[in-house]
């Protein structure tokens, strides 16, 4: 951090509460020299908004309750940091290692989440969509693409090729028909050929799934054995084989076209991953036996604070926000 700190977003809400975390997260490392000390204190009475979006975060640390959270979360998989803690973030006193692993990371998170991840969604993409955006596209056939919150693709339609390549997240494709020249869609394991219909494509992290809404469309992985899927199907390809087909109404596949989430019977980290999809930040689960508690429901994803708040109605469970990018569920 250097003295100066005025930018174009430093009267912003959110950039503060990360200052204050990255402050935060620092000044409990083991080694912080004197001159860190200092620019802390010149940031730290500069503003008011400064004081108390650091006090909070310290009263929440300290809250008794979100300490007995922390000695047993887990970061979602989604989340989870790859690389080992710094060296500075052993053992202190006052300080369980654990919580400042957790410290390091939601700031490690807090950076990519705002700073990055917008950036590789849409590198070297045609079309593309940040976190909680949803998009429809017009390609130059007449078809119709939807792309869901944080979703990359790239459309090839010289030469009378019809090609989308999915590079990340999910589609809804209203396809115009054409006979003489199929339209197909390459997600990360599947291959999607179609004449003229209505289907979503959507890449998880194990598999891609593709759901037909109208018309049929054929299915393959490696372009060999292609599966025909008809009205309310549903298959799922991941890198080894393709499953069967199932047959069960579309409408949990395709109710973020209108702003919800639907659920049935579901464990809540699925709920709460898919939830994840459509905000920046870190939602972590305390343990295992929240982790399977199970949710039936139709969601906003336009609001996420306010699902998080359904939930928390419905479920024995406690919602604590530590910033705007790190909510802890206890």
């Amino acid at each position: 951090m250097t003295e100066n700190q005025s930018s174009p977003d430093s009267d912003n809400p959110d950039t503060i509460s990360e200052q204050a975390m990255a402050w935060f997260v620092r000044l409990r490392a083991e080694s912080v020299a004197v001159d860190e000390r200092r620019l802390f204190q010149i940031w730290h009475q500069a503003d008011p908004a400064h004081r108390q979006a650091y006090a909070e975060i310290s009263a929440f640390w300290e809250d008794a309750d979100f300490r007995a959270t922390l000695d047993t979360a887990t970061l979602s998989p989604q989340f989870s940091p790859r690389n080992n803690p710094p060296k500075n973030l052993r053992r202190r006193s006052g300080i369980r290692p654990d919580a400042k692993l957790l410290l390091a990371a939601a700031a490690s998170l807090i950076i990519a989440a705002i700073v990055y991840q917008p950036a590789l969604s849409c590198w070297r993409a045609d079309y593309c969509t940040t976190v909680g955006e949803i998009k429809t596209v017009q390609l130059s056939d007449g078809s119709q693409v939807t792309l869901n919150s944080g979703t990359a693709l790239n459309v090839n339609m010289r030469n009378g090729q019809r090609h989308v390549q999915l590079d990340r997240g999910e589609a809804f494709f209203d396809v115009q028909p054409d006979p003489q020249h199929p339209f197909q869609v390459d997600g990360r394991y599947s291959n999607t050929r179609v004449l003229g219909t209505r289907f979503v494509v959507r890449e998880d992290a194990d598999n891609d799934i593709i759901s037909v809404v109208s018309g049929v469309v054929e299915v393959s992985r490696d372009r060999q054995n292609p599966a025909t899927l008809k009205v309310n199907d549903s298959i799922a390809v991941d890198a080894r084989h393709q499953s069967e087909v199932s047959h069960q109404p579309t409408g949990n596949a395709t109710a973020w076209l209108k702003g919800s989430a639907s659920f049935d019977n579901a464990p809540l980290k699925a709920v709460i991953a898919e939830i994840g999809r459509y905000r920046r930040g870190s939602l972590i689960i305390r343990n295992q036996a929240l982790q399977d508690l199970k949710v039936s429901g139709r969601f906003d994803i336009r609001d996420t604070d306010k699902t998080l708040e359904s939930l928390q109605q419905t479920l024995p469970i406690r919602i604590y926000r530590l910033t705007p990018w790190l909510v802890v569920i206890a």
